[in-house]
């Protein structure tokens, strides 16, 4: 199974996959969200439909979502406790738990490796995203920022969204030795919208699981192309591994983060 690798700060984790990883994990995210480029990321600017007004005679692209068997249950790589901790810690957030403490928990944790389980796919099919922008005009109220964006080519569009309903950690002291944390305290630390599991009382593999909302990990974009207002066509952004240089050609290869 290809490993689900978070090997250090800048989180490409999922580029082994396809996707685009999202700066912050959050809940809510879902495909059909436009972006730009902000510095070395891509930045929400809002709904597409906002921008493309539905006409009675066009269809918004459906949303379907599946089970991304591939990725639910892929290992990570060991990583720093710094770094895998603000993952966890923003993970958590994102969950509806909370975080106060949660750094106290693993003081003596020196690295980690964790893994996204039960993860769904979200995705529209781009030959209906394609049919869509070619039928429906940018709506008359949209401001002279968004119109030199899009003249520019510099809007993106989700259309695939990873979330997860559980994210499991495992710790390792500087000795090398597994870690073993109290889970009665790891769960009263986070509280009751994030469930917490191990193998018993105590345990150095914990599972953190939302009680109701799926948090939102990475996406994949593509980027659309106009002239003027007027739609042309549209380019699929693939990752690039973090360490290669983009390369040049019609499939775009940026290693942006996203951020929401």
């Amino acid at each position: 199974m290809p490993l689900l690798s978070c090997k250090n700060a800048r989180r490409d984790y999922l580029n082994l996959f396809g996707y685009g990883t999202f700066a912050l994990p959050k809940a809510g995210i879902a495909p059909l969200t436009m972006l730009s480029k902000n510095g070395s990321r891509l930045t929400p600017i809002g709904p597409l439909t906002a921008t493309f007004p539905p006409g009675p005679t066009v269809t918004v692209p459906t949303i379907k979502r599946n089970r991304a068997a591939a990725i639910s249950g892929a290992q990570s790589r060991s990583v720093d406790a710094s770094i895998g901790l603000d993952i966890l810690g923003t993970a958590i957030g994102a969950l509806s738990g909370s975080t106060l403490g949660l750094k106290l928990a693993y003081k003596k944790a020196s690295s980690v490796e964790f893994e996204f389980g039960d993860v769904f796919d979200s995705s529209i099919a781009t030959n209906e995203l394609d049919a869509y922008l070619a039928n429906t005009p940018v709506d008359t109220l949209a401001g002279p920022g968004l119109r030199d964006l899009l003249d520019d080519d510099e809007v993106y569009v989700m259309i695939s969204v990873l979330d997860a309903a559980q994210v499991s950690v495992k710790a390792t002291a500087s000795s090398g030795a597994d870690l073993q944390l109290d889970v009665p305290v790891v769960q009263q630390l986070v509280g009751g919208n994030v469930k917490v599991g191990g193998t018993g009382q105590s345990s150095s593999l914990l599972t953190y699981r939302s009680t109701d909302t799926p948090l939102a990990i990475g996406a994949q974009v593509v980027r659309i192309m106009f002239d003027g207002t007027v739609y042309k066509s549209f380019k699929q952004v693939k990752p690039t591994p973090i360490g290669l240089a983009p390369v040049e050609q019609e499939i775009a290869a940026p290693a942006e983060l996203i951020e929401v």
